[in-house]
Parts: structure tokens; C-alpha cells; sequence
């Protein structure tokens, strides 16, 4: 009977071993899981510029099903669109942030959109400029449609080699 209690006590030792190290190996794992998701949330520096750079076409509400964009997306295909609440949301959180000091609009891709979509990220824009901040857009090319939301801002880059194309 020493013998079996002997084993069975050395059996259960194991066991409790054999918990104890599953349980630090799983907090190790998500400590280092936690870490790296952690360290993944970008610094801003004070005096920085929030860069806005639509794609496409400005939209208040995404086409296609979504996954059918989800697939081409993983392909690789470009969905050519920029919803008009992501933009004036990042906006209108830059303008209430301290360590905003301007913002830079880039009009390389951008196609246009509707008047009502174009109106309220002007107003937007608008916004971040009362409250004291610099806006500068900058673009190749400026079309009567990408034109209009640099006529709201504080300066207008244009390329060199660029032009401006505005009817009327």
C-alpha cells in the first residue's frame, strides 16, 4: 500500500504540475497577444496633420453586398469608393483634438460625388477651420468637381505640371 499511495501522490504532484504550466503558458500567451495589440496604437505627436485622401467616389452608404466587396477585397480588386461619414467623423474628432494642428487633402484619387455629400464635407472642413487650424489641399489636377472642396480651405497646392479645369 506505501508503494501505490507513494505513485498515486507522486501522480497527483504531476498533475498539478502539468495545470500549473498550462495556466502560466496560456497567461504568457495572452500577455504577449495583449502586448502586441497594444503596441500597435499609433503615437500622434503634437503639431501633427491629420491626411485625408478619399478614393473614388464620396458615398453615404457603400454599394454591392458586402461580401462580394469582402471577396474583392482578398483578391486584391479595388472597390473605389469612400464613405462620407468616415471622413467627416475623422474630421470632426481632428478638430477637437489638441495635437491636430492641420490637415492635408489629398485629391489625387479622389472622383467626385453628389452635391449633398460634397456639402457636408465641406462643412466638415469648415468646422476644423473655425476652430482656429489650418486646411491645405493639394492635387495634379483640379476639375470643376475636386475643385470644390479646396475653395473651402486655407491653401491650394497644385503640381507644377498640373491643371485647373473649371467651366463657367
Amino acid at each position: 500500500m506505501t508503494l501505490r499511495s507513494f505513485f498515486s501522490g507522486l501522480w497527483r504532484g504531476l498533475d498539478g504540475l502539468r495545470k500549473a504550466l498550462h495556466l502560466i503558458l496560456l497567461l504568457a500567451f495572452f500577455g504577449v497577444l495583449l502586448g502586441l495589440l497594444r503596441g500597435s496604437v499609433p503615437r500622434i505627436p503634437s503639431k501633427a496633420a491629420l491626411l485625408v485622401a478619399p478614393e473614388g467616389q464620396l458615398v453615404e452608404q457603400l454599394s454591392g453586398d458586402p461580401l462580394e466587396r469582402a471577396v474583392q477585397e482578398t483578391r486584391g480588386e479595388t472597390h473605389r469608393e469612400t464613405l462620407l461619414w468616415d471622413l467627416t467623423d475623422s474630421i470632426r474628432a481632428a478638430a477637437n483634438d489638441s495635437r491636430i494642428a492641420a490637415l492635408a487633402l489629398d485629391l489625387e484619387k479622389f472622383e467626385g460625388g453628389t452635391q449633398p455629400t460634397l456639402e457636408e464635407l465641406a462643412a466638415a472642413l469648415r468646422e476644423f477651420r473655425t476652430k482656429g487650424k489650418k486646411v491645405i489641399a493639394y492635387g495634379a489636377e483640379m476639375t470643376q468637381v475636386r475643385y470644390y472642396l479646396p475653395a473651402q480651405d486655407d491653401e491650394v497646392l497644385l503640381d507644377p505640371i498640373g491643371f485647373v479645369l473649371i467651366d463657367g
